[in-house]
Order: structure tokens, then sequence, then C-alpha cells
């Protein structure tokens, strides 16, 4: 073999190692980053009864579920191939799957129940419409399971110092909930040592007892005025029904003791 053959083998070796060498480099850095390396950039929570929180990167791509009640945990179980969809995507197949649970019969005072989506504090926005188009996802969802629920949203601003839901957007909450534009709130501050709004208000003619928690926006429990339910909550009620029994108890037996003195 001559020189010239050498050096043509030896310029073939030299430029396919360096091929091999520029695909490897090519192919290093168009690798797509594992969804677990991403940020977090904010958690919006959807609350039905089952409560879910959907974490979500800079784009608004979901990067993980949790489930943070008994029933979310349940929702969540089986719930998969959500990762890298977007958050709107995710939280209409979420609701769709609660609707398919069977969460959505139990009304409250016959009305559906309705959905809260809130942006949990601290979170981000990828774009300034990005809650709303969340809240789009869910409706789309509530049209297709035929269902009547109205979706809620709760923003950063309705959020108090400590990241609970604001008592003026929680009084919106619960009028939404009956189906109601207006009512007139008793004046109460609330302490929220357990963490619950405690309603009375009245609204054409009609008095309303509600409980809304402060975190999720769920109306916990509902009763119209004369349902004998609340009469175990209402101490005072129910001193005011024993005195009323003492008073009558009284008046019979001075009655008695009137028919034996004649």
């Amino acid at each position: 073999m001559n020189w010239k053959n050498y050096f043509t083998i030896g310029a073939t070796a030299a430029l396919t190692l360096s091929l091999l060498a520029g695909c490897g480099a090519s192919q290093s850095s168009g690798t797509q980053q594992p969804a677990s390396e991403s940020k977090t950039a904010g958690t919006v929570l959807l609350s039905v009864n089952p409560e879910i929180e959907v974490e979500y990167d800079n784009s608004g791509l979901v990067l993980e579920i949790e489930g943070i009640n008994d029933d979310g945990k349940t929702i969540v179980a089986g719930f998969e191939d959500y990762k890298g969809k977007d958050c709107p995507t995710v939280v209409n197949e979420l609701v769709k799957e609660i609707y398919e649970s069977g969460y959505f019969i139990d009304t409250v005072d016959g009305h559906a129940k309705n959905i809260v989506l809130k942006l949990e504090e601290g979170s981000a926005y990828p774009d300034d419409d990005f809650l709303e188009e969340v809240a789009e996802g869910v409706r789309e969802a509530v049209k297709t399971c035929g269902i009547t629920s109205e979706t809620m949203t709760v923003q950063e601003d309705d959020l108090d110092d400590e990241g609970r839901i604001g008592q003026d957007k929680a009084e919106e909450i619960v009028l939404s909930q009956l189906g109601l534009n207006a009512a007139s709130f008793n004046n109460h501050k609330y302490e929220l040592d357990d963490g619950v709004y405690e309603f009375e208000f009245s609204a054409d003619g009609v008095e309303y007892e509600y409980e809304v928690d402060a975190r999720t926006g769920k109306v916990l429990e509902a009763d119209i005025d004369g349902n004998d339910d609340w009469d175990d909550r209402d101490d005072w009620d129910d001193w005011e029904e024993v005195d009323d029994q003492d008073d009558a108890d009284d008046c019979d037996d001075a009655d008695d003791q009137d028919d034996a003195d004649d």
C-alpha cells in the first residue's frame, strides 16, 4: 500500500470521528429536561368535595398533582399522564373524573355543588389570563358533563394576610352557591380560629345559615332557617326552649296548687 492510500484512510477515519463527536454533542444539547427539574411557579387548588392541588411551571405546564383530602387522594390515585400538559387541560380532565366518580350527585340545598379554583398565596401567573383560562377549562368540563355547577375563582387579592379566603370573597361564594345576587349579612367579626366562616344572612324574607371553609372556599354546611338540625348547635335557642318549658311547668304547678286550695 502506498502513501496515498494511507493518507486517504487516515483522513476518512478523522472525518468519521469528527462526525460522531458532533452528533453526540448535538444529541446532548437537545435532550429534554425531565419535568422534575422544572421549577414550580405556583399552585392552583381545585375544590369540589375532592380537594386537589395542581402545581405548574412558568409556562403553565403541570408538574405534579396532589390530593389534599381523602376524596382528592382517591381521584389522584387513578389519574395518569398529566405531566407536561397545560393546566386548563388537566383541570378539565380532573373535573370530568370527579363527575364520573359521583361527587356531584349530592347537592347543597338543592343546588349543584360549585367548583372553586383558588390560586395559592405566592403563586405566579404564567400570563395575565392564566386563572381565567383554567376556569374556562372547568366550565367546558361542566358543560360536557351536563351539570349546573358554577365556577368560582379566588385570586391572591382575595386572600387575607394568612393566605385564607377573605370575608368578602367567602360571602360571594356562598351567595353564588344559593343562586342569590345579594343578601343582608349579620355584622360579625370572624376570628377564624377553626378556619371556618359561620354566616347568618337573609334574602327575600328567608334566613340562611352557612359555613364556608376559609382555606378551600368549600361550603361545609348550609341550612335554611327553620331546619331543626341547627337547634343542636344554637345553645341560646336550646336554653330558650328549656326556659319556656320551665315556665310552662311552673304555670301547671301553680294551677294544680290553686285547684288543691279550692
